[in-house]
């Protein structure tokens, strides 16, 4: 029915414009060729539905069930939280190498431990570090210091 709607309106439309063009223009040899080009214009919108054959009449939309609708949102609320728990990790496991890199600190793997619990709690467990086995006597504290800082348990384990 809308398409129906915007017809009727350019029609009007096409019929107004053409009424102010033949008002504003003066009277000369150009007074017929703008007639017959607002002619033609005005043909050409009334018959447009005819050549177009309502576009938007042919379109049918099929209406999804409920339950499809309710999976699909789960699937993008599943896909979301994978992601903001992976970019926590990403963030998280940056953090810790540039703490490290600060201390001049050869990391050579950061695993962190995070729990989901409902749909956006996360939680970090662990964060476990894999250093290289020749600077062991520097890292007194260093698993205290950065479970201070992070608020989690942080293991680190000798290469």
């Amino acid at each position: 029915m809308s398409a129906v709607k915007e017809w009727a309106f350019s029609l009007c439309a096409a019929m107004v414009a053409a009424g102010l063009l033949r008002m504003l223009l003066p009277k000369s040899n150009l007074e017929k060729i703008l007639r017959m080009v607002l002619s033609v214009f005005f043909l050409c919108c009334l018959l447009s539905p005819a050549v177009l054959k309502f576009p938007s009449l042919l379109v049918e939309m099929e209406m999804e069930s409920r339950e499809e609708l309710a999976a699909r949102s789960e699937k993008v609320m599943e896909l979301t939280r994978r992601q903001s728990l992976e970019l926590a990790r990403e963030s998280l496991k940056k953090l810790v190498e540039e703490k490290l890199a600060q201390r001049g600190i050869i990391v050579h793997a950061v695993t962190i431990n995070m729990v989901t619990q409902g749909q956006n709690d996360m939680t970090l467990e662990s964060v476990e570090l894999v250093l290289d086995a020749a600077e062991q006597q520097g890292h007194d504290g260093l698993a205290s210091e950065l479970g201070r800082e992070l608020g989690a348990e942080v293991i680190i384990r000798y290469q």
